[in-house]
């Protein structure tokens, strides 16, 4: 499945950038445009199956819904300690 794939990216890519930081995240943001096969409450439903029993099944997410774009793009990351100002 398509989604799970993707998803499977996007958990890997917080891991790396948990080990790069060597700090937890504690928000993601996201964006997903309007012309892509993705909306939020499908989004937010298979990310919380994939997430469900992992170390990240507590992050916050933030879902923004945009135009035009990407279908599917991590635009920032808020690690513990940080402030929303100063989100990667």
């Amino acid at each position: 499945m398509h989604d799970t794939h993707l998803l499977r990216n996007i958990l890997k890519y917080f891991q790396e950038q948990e080990e790069l930081t060597s700090r937890k995240i504690k928000k993601a943001y996201f964006s997903i445009s309007e012309f892509g096969s993705l909306n939020k409450e499908h989004f937010l439903e298979h990310y919380k199956q994939l997430v469900y029993g992992t170390r990240f099944q507590g992050l916050e997410i933030a879902v923004k819904t945009i135009p035009f774009g990407p279908e599917l793009e991590v635009t920032g990351l808020e690690f513990v300690g940080e402030t929303e100002d100063r989100k990667k």
